[in-house]
């Protein structure tokens, strides 16, 4: 059984990825490494982009990429946490 995070792509832009974590059977956060790889996959590479994420209690975090490899997480500004809130209820 293949047990990976389930979520969904709200935004892509030439500089970053906006995704909303659906609770599936892993997190965003304990698939981080998966989650890179399927994006760069289904996006034919991520380049210089910023990898986001709605996590389950509605809270937005970055997951750090460096060279195709996730290496930690970093927490949004609240000026984030409000644009990203808009985009997700605009889309």
């Amino acid at each position: 059984m293949n047990l990976q995070a389930i979520f969904k792509i709200a935004t892509v832009t030439d500089t970053l990825v906006l995704i909303l974590d659906q609770d599936g059977p892993r997190s965003v956060t304990n698939d981080a490494q998966g989650v890179i790889d399927r994006l760069a996959a289904e996006l034919g590479g991520l380049g210089l982009r910023r990898i986001f994420y709605r996590d389950t209690m509605g809270r937005f975090d970055e997951l750090k990429v460096e060279q195709g490899r996730f290496v930690g997480f970093a927490p949004c500004s609240p000026h984030q946490q409000e644009a990203f809130l808009y985009w997700c209820e605009e889309a």
